[in-house]
């Protein structure tokens, strides 16, 4: 709007002119502000073109949109209808499934527990077991029928998730019935304890120490995590009773001080340990037995770990002799034969006559 009132003043100003300079200038000045006039007008030109563009990529936009809502809103029609024919056969099935009443679904574990109690008690195996307790998870629906509790249970083919499903979990455990169980004594609960301790317990109960599993687990090492038979059950005395511990990964380590050095040896394969370097000392007792070992008797090392020893060596070392012509030391092999170092070669004779005779002496 500016260019067009610059323009409509140069042209009055034109009108107005009466010497052919005056004119002239203001036609010049006419010209200028319709050149600009111009120029704004094909600016808004292109920039109205671009615009139209943007106009119809946004309309195209639009329609695509639409498109989609359509065919999402169609899904989700098709949704809803899929949900109302699953519901409706959910619905059929809850009927026409197979219904157990409690007492059934109760003699039905009684026959299990029988069979398995029949099972590991079978001539082909050596150890009496007895069953003790017994976990269920049932999945199932639920439905009170005349008073009474009703399990409704899947079928092979159903197609009902199994979140849908009720989840009933209960214990069935064993009690004693009187005179049947008179000859049985109840079994100690060591599940917590250590290995050592659980085993005393269960002889002091009148029970054996039965196969011992080691499993990975948390607890420290040895921890009784299970049982057969189970604690605060009843079995025969002098029945075995077997432990699950927790992973034992390090022993105590054997006093090997006084030992010969084979009689070492096999105390550190006995306690899952190796024998590492062996390592001679001159001392009094006899030669082999073990005087030193690295690791101190009842600390821990890990199962596999080598016990480095030092054990006495095959000759004794007698003091030094210290004399005027130097220093000289004596050894007796185990053998008894004499040995005589020199460490100063001055004055030999009058040096070595005084330990000649002491190791005659002995």
């Amino acid at each position: 709007m500016a260019d067009i009132t610059e323009l409509r003043k140069n042209v009055d100003r034109l009108n107005r002119s009466t010497t052919a300079a005056s004119k002239k200038q203001s036609y010049t000045l006419v010209q200028r502000a319709i050149e600009d006039v111009e120029s704004t007008y094909e600016s808004i030109q292109k920039e109205l073109i671009s615009k139209e563009g943007s106009l119809e990529l946004l309309k195209s936009e639009n329609l695509t949109l639409k498109q989609d809502y359509a065919i999402l809103d169609n899904r989700v029609q098709e949704i809803l209808r899929e949900k109302a024919e699953v519901e409706k056969q959910l619905e059929q099935l809850s009927r026409t499934r197979p219904e157990l009443t409690s007492s059934n679904l109760v003699m039905a574990f009684r026959d299990s527990l029988e069979e398995m109690d029949g099972a590991m008690n079978s001539t082909s195996s050596n150890v009496d077991y007895s069953i003790s307790s017994m976990n269920i998870k049932l999945r199932t629906n639920l439905a009170v029928r005349d008073n009474e509790l009703r399990f409704q249970l899947p079928k092979a083919d159903d197609v009902i998730p199994a979140a849908n499903l009720s989840e009933v979990e209960f214990t069935i455990s064993s009690s004693s019935k009187g005179s049947v169980l008179t000859d049985l004594i109840d079994v100690p609960d060591v599940v917590g304890l250590d290995m050592d301790s659980a085993v005393s317990i269960i002889k002091d109960a009148g029970f054996a120490k039965g196969e011992v599993i080691e499993k990975e687990s948390n607890l420290i090492q040895g921890t009784v995590l299970s049982q057969i038979p189970s604690g605060s059950s009843v079995a025969r005395p002098g029945d075995a009773v077997d432990l699950v511990i927790s992973k034992i990964t390090s022993v105590p380590v054997p006093d090997l001080v006084g030992m010969p050095l084979v009689s070492a040896r096999s105390a550190l394969a006995k306690s899952k340990l190796t024998i590492g370097r062996v390592t001679e000392q001159a001392d009094a007792l006899k030669a082999g037995t073990v005087i030193g070992q690295s690791v101190v008797a009842g600390d821990y090392a890990d199962i596999g770990a080598s016990i480095d020893v030092i054990v006495a060596s095959e000759k004794v070392e007698f003091a030094a002799v210290s004399g005027r012509g130097g220093v000289v030391n004596a050894s007796l092999n185990n053998n008894g034969a004499k040995t005589i170092s020199k460490i100063s070669a001055a004055k030999q004779t009058s040096v070595l006559s005084p330990i000649r005779k002491s190791i005659s002496r002995t």
